[in-house]
């Protein structure tokens, strides 16, 4: 039910250079973690230090044995420079191990803690903001964005910092042992990375739509499969299908771009890798026969121009890493973003547990900002009254429930309970007034027991049994294996999903009762039955019943017929008839098109 909320979930094609402020603003949202991420670098950094020593020892290794050649070598000193080299090697794998243990362990930590915020988040929000939301495309944000961040995040960032210390201090290295040669290993590196700065300036929108598209991807498949019953009664399925095509088609685009884009830049790195070789065997041969360098300084930089030039690929993965991050942390700041409900700091007030006098006094109300949906709405209920809302399709009634519970603020006017406004009460203490049952049921995945018990303290199986019963779904519970049945493991029908929402509004006996639609989705058997056990969750206690089925109401204490966010007739369901206006119009109407 989209109402038009606010746009920040739409993707808005920002440009590139969001690249580095959504990537400093991840980590810094992290927290504690920084520091986790900062210790792997730490340690990656040691190891690369290490690593860029060992070279220095196969110099003198190489050159020692070059100068024993037609005479004694000194295998003592060898093997001692060998030792050496190989307590060097082993302390940076040990470091390197000990790295790629603390990065993904912090990474599956920081992604668990984003997906909580986000629920946390989502708690917060407005439901005028959630209405303008396409639910698979939240779905992705919490699974897919949230899981990007934590896979790649501290391995990005290590691998970025690793890579780039690996390079410079390799060629300080380079320099340290020979300048010349160096500066002539130097040249293809000085390309690759003027190509790898354009290509990552390139890249980086299609990693943001790539992350778009998917999120739309799994909307489509949410909205399809929810409603699969509808789309194959209308013969819908060539066209979901095609629609779905067509926003694979865009995720394959995006997503071939991406990879292909970033999975150039590695190829290209191996190219300028092997022309380093090329540079130090060529060049170096010549200056081993001019005698301006020994065989040592060849076989060092032969590990140091692998040592210069791997980085500049790993350089490029890690920002490819760095952009898928960037993109989901986008979407993620989006939703954590999002203005909040008021603040309940100043929310005083406390009703306990109320008698269920309610008033309405000057209420106004608007989903859009200069679209009005309640007018002036003026209404007092005694406690314990059972108030009937009708009238047509839009006319506000589902929002004067809506408004009850406190889902929405008020544009202006104060709807009272037992004398106090609910603005000045916590949303939780104005939630706990109320059992409420909507005209779409809702069930989760658990045991029938769970579902009919929902967040209430009830552990008696006979008042559980009793409020099956009342409903007239005991039998069936009973069929499947009883209160611990898994509902998910049981097809039911959605009369049957609707009987057990009513226990659970049973169960709960809240001083005030909202049905909306509650028994649409039933047969006109079960309807009475359960409309027997509605009388008795209703007895005592203040009704709100809305209902297209005026047939459903005529008992009400008092009938509220409303139109365009207004009442224009209230009383009841004789004298609105002997009125002759709109509710008895509404009245025949129907009655007349069941004959």
């Amino acid at each position: 039910m989209v109402r038009g909320g606010p746009p920040q979930l739409v993707y808005t094609g920002a440009k590139a250079n969001a690249l580095w402020p959504a990537m400093k603003r991840i980590l810094t949202s992290i927290g504690r973690h920084r520091w986790t991420i900062a210790a792997g670098v730490v340690l990656s950094l040691l190891s690369a230090i290490l690593a860029l020593i060992g070279p220095q020892y196969l110099m003198r290794i190489s050159d020692e044995v070059e100068s024993g050649i037609g005479g004694t070598v000194d295998l003592g000193y060898i093997g001692y420079l060998s030792i050496i080299l190989l307590a060097l090697y082993l302390s940076s794998t040990a470091l390197q191990i000990t790295e790629h243990y603390i990065i993904p362990r912090v990474s599956v930590i920081v992604s668990t803690e984003l997906r909580a915020k986000l629920i946390r988040k989502l708690d917060r929000i407005p439901l005028g903001y959630l209405d303008s939301a396409r639910t698979g495309d939240l779905m992705s944000r919490i699974t897919n964005d949230t899981d990007t961040i934590g896979d790649n995040l501290g391995q990005s960032v290590v691998m970025l910092l690793t890579s780039v210390t690996m390079m410079l201090g390799a060629f300080a290295m380079m320099l340290y042992t020979d300048v010349e040669l160096a500066l002539a290993c130097a040249v293809p590196v000085v390309i690759a990375m003027m190509f790898l700065w354009t290509i990552i300036r390139k890249s980086h929108r299609h990693f943001r739509i790539q992350s778009r598209d998917m999120g739309a991807i799994n909307s489509a498949v949410e909205e399809t499969y929810y409603a699969l019953d509808i789309v194959r009664a209308y013969n819908g399925s060539q066209r979901a299908l095609e629609s779905f095509d067509k926003v694979n088609r865009s995720l394959i685009s995006s997503g071939f771009k991406a990879r292909f884009m970033s999975g150039m830049m590695p190829r290209m790195m191996s190219f300028f890798n092997n022309l380093g070789y090329v540079i130090v065997c060529v060049v170096g041969s010549l200056m081993v026969a001019d005698s301006s360098i020994s065989i040592g300084v060849v076989v060092a930089f032969i590990v140091y121009v692998r040592q210069f030039t791997q980085p500049v690929a790993q350089i490029s993965e890690s920002f490819s890493m760095v952009q898928s991050v960037a993109a989901s942390s986008e979407r993620i700041f989006q939703i954590l973003d999002a203005e909040e409900m008021s603040d309940e700091a100043g929310c005083t007030g406390h009703i306990g547990r109320a008698e269920g006098d309610v008033e309405f006094r000057d209420v106004c109300f608007s989903y859009i900002a200069g679209t009005e949906i309640i007018h002036d709405l003026d209404l007092h209920v005694p406690a314990g009254m059972k108030v009937a809302i009708v009238g047509p399709t839009g006319a506000g009634k589902t929002t004067i429930a809506n408004l009850l519970m406190r889902f929405y603020e008020l544009d202006s006017g104060e709807i009272l309970i037992d004398g106090i406004p609910t603005s000045q009460v916590p949303r939780s203490e104005v939630h706990s007034q109320f059992a409420m049952v909507l005209q779409e049921s809702w069930l989760f995945g658990g045991t029938v027991r769970e579902n009919v018990v929902f967040t209430s303290d009830v552990d008696d199986d006979e008042r559980i049994w009793s409020a099956l019963e009342a409903v007239g779904i005991d039998g069936f519970v009973r069929d499947i294996g009883g209160l611990d049945t898994r509902l998910y493991d049981e097809a039911l029908s959605a009369g049957q999903r609707q009987q057990i929402s009513i226990a659970r509004a049973i169960i709960r006996d809240s001083p005030i009762v909202i049905l909306d639609e509650a028994t649409s989705s039933v047969d006109t058997l079960t309807e009475r039955k359960i409309q027997v056990a509605m009388d008795s969750l209703m007895a005592g206690k203040t009704s709100f019943i809305i209902a297209h089925r005026l047939s459903t109401i005529r008992t009400a204490d008092i009938i509220l017929v409303m139109k365009d966010g207004r009442v224009v007739e209230k009383g009841t369901h004789e004298s609105l008839l002997n009125d002759n206006g709109f509710y008895a119009e509404l009245y025949k109407s129907q009655f007349s098109n069941c004959e």
